[in-house]
């Protein structure tokens, strides 16, 4: 009597959904602090998991690797990842994006670029492409390679400027918004690229796809990541990829102006044309 009523009972309690992880791997994001990041990434979770009738969970990663070896073990099904790690990977589908985040390079003592010869610059980590980012993708290929003494990986944009705020580093390439440490300033605006994009990792039936674009415009972000936009299709990635190789500059070519008049060919010139005896020109028969 007792087994069958403790199977009654099983049987009463509802099968637990499956649970889906999303993770969280944006070190550009200008998040305050780690609790503010881990706050969206569980915010995010649990909204894509309401969507499609599962447990979802957020998990925030702090390092390339770290997000490498959770999706090589299908750790992670959604993601909310830099568009610059994205240009430089693949297995990706793009179901959202965030608006175009603005960069600066800021540095203390420093009011112009040519103050920054020779200095150590820091640029939240995108999965060790950094050198590229801000040469190539930021700087447009402006500056050669050597201009800086090094360009080094900061575990996020917070760090980066807690660094440069402690004297730790000359300067930082970050997304504008952030708050700067004293003592310091911007010293040159840079272009805007293609914010964090929310992606799909692995196979999701076009049933989960419908659900879970219908669900996004209604999640409410925070001061950092607001809201999440339909996707561009990976527009924006794209377009950072091309710029992280820039074309080799050539200086202008010196091609003179030729221009050439019949009349200064033959000046003082005298042409004649040797006449052929009809002789010549006769076949006589043998």
């Amino acid at each position: 009597m007792k087994r069958a009523l403790l199977v009654l009972l099983l049987l009463a309690v509802p099968a637990r959904a499956d649970t889906i992880t999303v993770g969280l791997f944006a070190p550009s994001a200008p998040f305050p602090s780690t609790a503010a990041r881990v706050e969206l990434a569980t915010r995010l979770g649990e909204h894509v998991g309401r969507a499609l009738g599962m447990t979802g969970a957020g998990r925030v990663y702090a390092r390339a690797g770290d997000f490498g070896g959770a999706l090589k073990k299908s750790e992670v099904t959604v993601a909310l990842v830099d568009s610059a790690f994205l240009a430089g990977t693949g297995g990706y589908s793009v179901v959202a994006t965030t608006p175009p985040q603005e960069w600066q390079l800021v540095a203390r003592g420093a009011s112009k670029i040519g103050d920054l010869r020779g200095k150590r610059v820091l640029v939240p980590a995108n999965g060790g492409q950094e050198t590229d980012f801000v040469l190539n993708v930021l700087l447009g290929g402006e500056v050669p390679r050597s201009f800086f003494a090094k360009i080094e990986a900061a575990p996020d944009t917070a760090a980066a400027l807690s660094a440069l705020g402690l004297g730790k580093a000359d300067a930082a390439v970050v997304p504008a918004g952030a708050e700067l440490p004293a003592g310091t300033s911007v010293v040159i605006a840079l272009p805007a690229i293609a914010g964090p994009a929310l992606v799909v990792y692995g196979s999701m039936t076009p049933q989960q796809r419908a659900l879970l674009g219908a669900a996004l415009p209604s999640f409410k972000g925070d001061a950092t990541i607001a809201a999440l936009r339909p996707s561009d299709g990976g527009e924006g990635i794209r377009a950072i990829l091309r710029r992280f190789s820039v074309a080799p500059k050539r200086g202008p070519f010196a091609v003179p102006g030729a221009r050439l008049v019949v009349g200064d060919l033959v000046e003082g010139r005298t042409f004649a044309i040797e006449r052929t005896p009809p002789a010549e020109l006769v076949v006589v028969p043998k």
